[in-house]
């Protein structure tokens, strides 16, 4: 890819040049300065090659490229300083990151010399991360984009001592990098690496929001004076993807699978119910409430056996800012609770297809009848974008 600073005029980007008046303060007569007029070219505005030929559809289909998409992870600071625990005992060895992204952790890697890191990302901001580790002087730094399978004959080193990558998905196993983290544990860690991080467990929580319902659902009843019926199935069938406020959560939160993936292993794809789980569930009322909502959320656990002081956990609190976003789930038929009251039922992951990201996720769930013996069950298809 051309540099942007050799880039000839006529290959700037929206941002052509500018002219720009500035003072020669060696030139003074009288007390005043002479102007010089100087062509001043905006860096940040010229047009890479891979963006003179981007289109609408390359845009839509590379979101980690995306500034805003790589800002909200460098601005969150309880991620990255679990991260950096990690590698601070990174001297002297090797890191492999697999979904890179911009690069930052793996750039922290090698400022504290690290021998050798290794970083790897489909998306095309690897280019701009490498160019990144060249402008600040970082020689222990390669970056490779595309597939690891297809990229690994090129990698500086074999073996790794740590391979960092978040390979936990919405539903823990439906990301994925799941089966690159799967790949590498088993071909490129190195005799007492480590995998960081190394568990993740998906929990759940009961929210009350009647004013969503009304705005996602019932919304569909009059559009314009147009009944559209059908549409309120297709929006109960999908899975939310939102921050939720903690007003409206009104049960406790319980764990209910967890992952360890050093011991993790990934089933065919041929059998649906292995590339999942199916786990039971339940949670109890804090006050008397109604559940319109089944919200999902993970975190992140790391467990060095060689170094106590990297172990971490990264976790979520429902309604804060996470690391990761809440997902949630309608209630076909909406369940009244009494504080106290049990909520139990059963949740069913299916990874459907795990490279476009498609899941299906059923839920059931029922009341202990104290206002209302009730029972639910819905499914639902989640497809990451």
């Amino acid at each position: 890819m051309p540099s942007r600073k050799n880039l000839p005029p006529y290959e700037l980007g929206q941002g052509q040049q500018r002219k720009k008046k500035v003072f020669n303060t060696k030139n003074v007569t009288n007390g005043a300065c002479s102007p010089l007029t100087r062509t001043v070219a905006n860096e940040s505005l010229l047009a890479t090659e891979g963006e003179k030929n981007a289109t609408s559809k390359s845009l839509y289909g590379d979101p980690a490229a995306r500034i805003s998409s790589n800002l909200y992870s460098i601005s969150d600071r309880i991620r990255l300083r679990a991260y950096q625990s990690v590698l601070k005992g990174i001297k002297g060895k090797s890191l492999l990151h697999i979904g890179c992204g911009m690069g930052l952790i793996s750039l922290m890697a090698a400022r504290n010399l690290a021998s050798a890191v290794v970083a790897i990302d489909h998306s095309a901001i690897v280019d701009a991360a490498q160019v990144v580790a060249k402008q600040n002087g970082l020689q222990n730094i390669s970056f490779f984009r595309g597939s690891l399978r297809e990229m690994m004959g090129n990698f500086p080193v074999k073996k790794f001592d740590v391979i960092l990558c978040e390979w936990m998905g919405t539903f823990l196993v439906n990301d994925p990098l799941l089966e690159d983290a799967l790949f590498a544990r088993e071909h490129l860690l190195a005799e007492n690496g480590v995998m960081c991080p190394d568990g993740s467990s998906i929990h759940i929580v009961g929210v009350s929001d009647y004013a969503f319902y009304l705005d996602t659902v019932e919304y569909w009843s009059n559009v314009y004076g147009f009944k559209m019926e059908p549409m309120k199935g297709l929006v109960r069938q999908e899975v939310e993807t939102c921050a939720i406020p903690a007003s409206n959560i009104v049960t406790s939160t319980s764990l209910i699978h967890t992952v360890n993936i050093t011991e993790f292993r990934d089933a065919d794809n041929k059998d649906a119910d292995e590339s999942g789980f199916t786990v039971p569930f339940s949670v109890r009322a804090t006050r008397n409430t109604t559940v319109n909502y089944l919200t999902f959320f993970v975190d992140a656990t790391f467990t060095n056996p060689h170094d106590p002081g990297a172990n971490f956990v990264i976790g979520i609190r429902p309604g804060g800012n996470n690391a990761w976003t809440e997902t949630s789930v309608g209630l076909p038929q909406p369940l009244p609770l009494k504080c106290g009251e049990t909520l139990s039922g059963e949740l069913r992951v299916r990874v459907l297809n795990r490279e476009r990201g498609v899941t299906l996720v059923e839920v059931t769930a029922q009341t202990d009848g104290k206002v209302l013996a009730e029972k639910t069950t819905g499914s639902y298809t989640y497809q990451r974008f």
